[in-house]
C-alpha cells in the first residue's frame, strides 16, 4: 500500500503499513511528540484520533529500524532521527522566510523606483514653471519699457512750450542812425487822427494782454515783432 504525501491514514492503517501493533505506534507517536516538544505533532480527527501521513510513516520506519539495530533507547533514536527531521522543517521555513523577505525586497524596490520616478517628474514640472515664470517676467520688463519710452516721447514737445517768455525788443534787428532818423519822420508826418487812433488800440492791446494770466507764448507769438512807431515804444 502506497500513501500520497497528502493523504492521512488512521493508526490501523499506519500499524499495518509500519508492520507493528496499534499499541506499539501509539507508544512511539508519544515519544515522538515528548521529542518534539509538539503534542499536536501529528494530525488528529475531530475526535483527537491521530492520523499519519506518508512522511510521518516514512519518519516512524526509521525510528523503528534505528531503535532495533542500534542498541539505543526509544528516546535516543527519536532525538537522532525527528531531530533531524525537525530541521529539515526548520530549514524549510528558514528558506521560506527568506523567500519571503527578498519578495518584500523587490518589492520595496519597485516601489522606491516608482517614487523617484514620480519625484523626477514632479522636478520637471517645477523646472518647467520656473521657465515659464522667467519669460513672462521678461515681457513685462520689455512691455515697461516701451512705456516708460512712449512717456518720454510724450513729454519732449513740451520743452518747447516751456521756454521762458522773452521781451519783444529781443529779437528787433539793430538798426542804424539813419533808419531811426527816418522811422521818427514818418511818424511825425502822420496826422494828429491817426497818432490818437494809434494810441488807443495800443493800450487796449496791452489790457487784454495783462488779464491773460499763466498762458504760455507760443512759437507763432515769438516771432519778429511788426514795425512799431516812436510813440508806441512808449506805450508798450
Amino acid at each position: 500500500m502506497s500513501l500520497n504525501e497528502k493523504e492521512l491514514v488512521n493508526p490501523s492503517t499506519a500499524a499495518a503499513e509500519l508492520k507493528i501493533s496499534v499499541a506499539t505506534l501509539r507508544k512511539y507517536s508519544l515519544i515522538v511528540e515528548k521529542t518534539t516538544g509538539d503534542s499536536e505533532y501529528y494530525a488528529r480527527t475531530s475526535q483527537r484520533a491521530r492520523l499519519y501521513s506518508a512522511q510521518n510513516i516514512a519518519d516512524l520506519k526509521a525510528f523503528h529500524k534505528l531503535a532495533k539495530q542500534s542498541g539505543l533507547t526509544l528516546s535516543d533514536a527519536a532525538q537522532q532521527i525527528f531531530a533531524v527531521s525537525d530541521k529539515k522543517v526548520e530549514d524549510q521555513k528558514k528558506a521560506d522566510k527568506k523567500i519571503e523577505e527578498q519578495a518584500n525586497a523587490l518589492m520595496d524596490s519597485k516601489q522606491v523606483v516608482k517614487l523617484l520616478s514620480a519625484l523626477q517628474q514632479t522636478i520637471a514640472n517645477q523646472n518647467q514653471a520656473i521657465a515659464d515664470l522667467q519669460k513672462q517676467v521678461a515681457e513685462v520688463q520689455k512691455q515697461n519699457a516701451a512705456l516708460i519710452d512712449s512717456q518720454k516721447q510724450l513729454a519732449a514737445p513740451q520743452a518747447t512750450e516751456d521756454l521762458p517768455e522773452m521781451d519783444e525788443d529781443f529779437f528787433d534787428e539793430e538798426k542804424t542812425p539813419e533808419q531811426k532818423r527816418s522811422e521818427v519822420t514818418e511818424d511825425m508826418s502822420k496826422s494828429e487822427d491817426e497818432v490818437r487812433g494809434a494810441i488807443l488800440k495800443k493800450a487796449q492791446e496791452n489790457a487784454a494782454k495783462r488779464a491773460k494770466e499763466n498762458v504760455h507764448r507760443t512759437l507763432a507769438d515769438m516771432q519778429l515783432p511788426k514795425k512799431k512807431h516812436w510813440w508806441e515804444r512808449f506805450l508798450g
